[in-house]
């Protein structure tokens, strides 16, 4: 996801800002996510990303509580549950009319807000004083129906009718008419009525309250998009399963682990969204609660353990969007996976590419590789077959479409005029450089791509084996060993014992020494003797912070420990460079990663690993520093605890055989024990107990359902 390199980013072509979200209660239910003050305010005065959103629409841009005119003074305030925020606030010194004075600290308000099919806010007055007291509440709202792309920095492009606020009894209704033909509304119902309503759009309570009497005010918010096509109209309009990975629980015997795992899975379930029927992991929350191809990819692949139904109706989306033909402003190819799809007003007119856009390089790949991911934990081939007219789109694409140069490597140029320049997960305009820091020249062939593509190719051949379709299988392996062996020379610098972070024009390495090469050990494509090297470097005080691994070494011309891929951490990205590291022996090195990563999770609010933190050295900065603009909570970060777990714990299925590899499992120091139960391979599944005694783990099987052969690989 493309954002700042501090408070600036480049995003589709054009650099935007963002706000600050680091002092916002997030909380999101659906399709509807809420951003707020620790008083539960809703101010796009205080912050532009604070709102109410739906359809990348923001439904209210204002909700304040006030108390004579006055702020109240916040107690406490959490956002703990993914749908509920809580608000415990007091008055500060209060000078009513005729010269009265509730002292400060007298008042007590319990503010709440659920988001759910309505939004509800429950707002609790007690009085904690020895005297009678009347007091005078205003509840403030406004609702311009912003886009988000406008919201984010974008220019604003053809606007609708936004109606006056209108009320009708205890009803307050904003109302716009978009350009698009939609017609958007927001709709408060308040009870008790307030005493009396102002035609801005505010409402105002007199309370009388007896000392220790309380009063409970409740404002229902019911949020409404209406028009042509297929979308929920409202935030709950059809109801739906979402995850709740409670088929298998994993327990430890260390509790802050524990609680840092329970965040990721809550998150998660968080992050699930619905679009058009399917359930997908939505990006990250404020910037990217849409379906996001590569994002959405990579996450339901650190979980398909957890939860495999989400990573098959991921596929089943992404597939209905594939691309079909050449069309530029989109960066549309036939057979790309799409990188990001919105469904606001600005999308809907066409004023931006997203509708979808197909700006990612790697999204398509990694479609194959999750489908195998998928079949080899449930053996569901049924869904292989289903999707099998994708799937030859997809290596159509690889084949004949996705070189652009003819030099045999998967590369990306951007043709649309509000498309990305850079097209890998690394997608800021300042990413992808070279050892003097200045900007790869397109086409760029990314040194983790090349690998995805391998692991693509080989995936497919499996899955081609299984279905008898011999030959097919046999070209896609001779063709990924093929791939393999032109790597091997064409990215390796021998000068720097490094990979080569991407080929650029006419063949020319991008010499910068980067966190890519770690990704491409995920996929199996680096070569034994440049694996070691490669490794070396990721775990070097240059790479490795403490906190984990930066996107780029320290001492590199382009580093910057607070840019936003130059120098700053990923969870996701050391999630899949432990894996890789685990593939190619380097477990100690792997299981360095995760407990770097882990302890930086203990370090942030509620446990909540955000998408991207600084790479300064733990040395210099005794906790991570944060990143401002960062989605918080986000997809494949929350992911990558549970994924490094895994990893640790050596889990490989292979459902069509009945079969579950524990491969060399180590637990880190930190942990003695960790229970995993319910865990399904195909139709069979198993409890087990993984236990540390010194440096070896022992595995034990407590209970087995089904036919399922589980074999221990030291």
């Amino acid at each position: 996801m493309a954002r700042p390199s501090t408070s600036r980013v480049f995003t589709h072509g054009a650099s935007t800002l963002i706000a600050d979200v680091g002092e916002t209660l997030t909380t999101k239910s659906g399709g509807v996510f809420c951003l707020c003050t620790g008083a539960g305010d809703i101010d796009s005065s205080v912050s532009p990303a604070h709102g109410l959103y739906f359809h990348d629409t923001r439904f209210l841009d204002r909700a304040l509580l006030r108390l004579g005119h006055e702020p109240l003074s916040v107690l406490l305030s959490s956002a703990i549950e993914d749908d509920r925020s809580v608000s415990e606030l007091t008055n500060p010194d209060l000078e009513l009319k005729h010269g009265h004075v509730i002292p400060k600290q007298q008042i007590g308000i319990r503010r709440e807000r659920r988001l759910g099919e309505q939004v509800i806010e429950t707002i609790f007055v007690r009085n904690f004083g020895l005297a009678a007291t009347t007091l005078e509440f205003v509840l403030e709202f406004a609702a311009g129906f912003d886009d988000m792309f406008v919201i984010r920095g974008a220019e604003v492009g053809q606007r609708g009718t936004l109606h006056k606020p209108n009320w009708t009894d205890n009803r307050l209704v904003f109302q716009y008419d978009g350009a698009d033909g939609r017609v958007r509304t927001t709709t408060l119902s308040f009870e008790p009525a307030p005493t009396r309503t102002s035609p801005d759009g505010a409402a105002h309570y007199r309370i009388e309250l007896s000392p220790g009497a309380g009063k409970c005010i409740r404002v229902v918010v019911e949020i409404s998009d209406m028009g042509k096509g297929a979308l929920e109209t409202t935030p709950g309009s059809r109801r739906r399963r979402w995850p709740s990975f409670s088929g298998v629980s994993i327990s430890s015997d260390n509790s802050l682990f524990n609680r840092v795992l329970d965040r990721s899975f809550a998150d998660l379930q968080m992050l699930a969204t619905r679009e058009r029927g399917e359930v997908f992991f939505a990006a990250g929350v404020p910037w990217f609660v849409c379906l996001f191809g590569r994002d959405s990819i990579v996450t339901a692949l650190e979980t398909v353990a957890n939860d495999p139904r989400v990573a098959a109706e991921t596929l089943i989306l992404l597939a209905r969007y594939q691309g079909r033909r050449h069309d530029e402003w989109r960066d549309e190819e036939p057979g790309k996976i799409p990188h990001e799809l919105r469904v606001g007003e600005m999308a809907n007119l066409g004023e931006v590419p997203q509708t979808p856009y197909y700006g990612t390089v790697d999204a398509t790949p990694l479609f194959l590789c999750l489908l195998a991911e998928y079949v080899r934990w449930t053996g569901d081939l049924d869904l292989f077959r289903k999707l099998e007219p994708n799937v030859e789109r997809v290596l159509h694409w690889l084949d004949e479409i996705a070189d652009h140069d003819g030099d045999g490597f998967v590369d990306y140029v951007s043709r649309s005029e509000k498309g990305l320049a850079n097209q890998g997960w690394k997608d800021s305009g300042n990413s992808i450089a070279n050892a003097d820091g200045s900007a790869a020249e397109p086409p760029v062939a990314l040194v983790e791509v090349q690998g995805y593509v391998y692991r693509a190719r080989l995936d497919t051949a499996w899955l081609y084996r299984l279905t008898d379709r011999p030959n097919e299988a046999e070209r896609l392996e001779k063709a990924a060993k093929a791939l393999r062996r032109r790597f091997q020379s064409a990215y390796w610098l021998p000068d720097r014992r490094y990979l080569a972070v991407a080929l650029q024009k006419d063949g020319r390495p991008a010499e910068a020494i980067s966190s890519n090469p770690g990704q491409a050990l995920w996929s199996g494509i680096v070569g034994a003797g440049h694996a070691r090297s490669v490794a070396r470097m990721l775990v070097s005080k240059r790479m490795f912070s403490g906190w984990g691994v930066r996107t780029m070494a320290e001492g590199e011309s382009a580093y910057n420990p607070l840019d936003y891929q130059v120098g700053a951490i990923w969870p996701h990205d050391n999630a899949l460079i432990a894996a890789g590291l685990k593939r190619y022996g380097f477990d100690k090195e792997a299981l360095s990663v995760f407990t770097a990563v882990y302890e930086a999770a203990t370090r942030f609010p509620n446990y909540r690993l955000p998408e991207v933190f600084a790479g300064f050295a733990r040395g210099d900065s005794p906790e991570p520093v944060r990143y401002p603009v960062a989605c918080s909570p986000q997809a494949w970060a929350a992911g990558a605890i549970p994924y490094m777990l895994r990893t640790a714990l050596g889990l490989e299925p292979d459902a069509t055989q009945h079969t579950l590899r524990i491969v060399r499992p180590e637990l880190p120091d930190w942990l003695g024990e960790v229970t995993v139960r319910g865990l399904q391979v195909g139709q069979g599944s198993v409890d087990l107990l993984f236990r540390r005694h010194h440096d070896k783990t022992s595995v034990i099987v407590l209970e087995q359902h089904g036919s399922l052969h589980v074999v221990v690989e030291w």
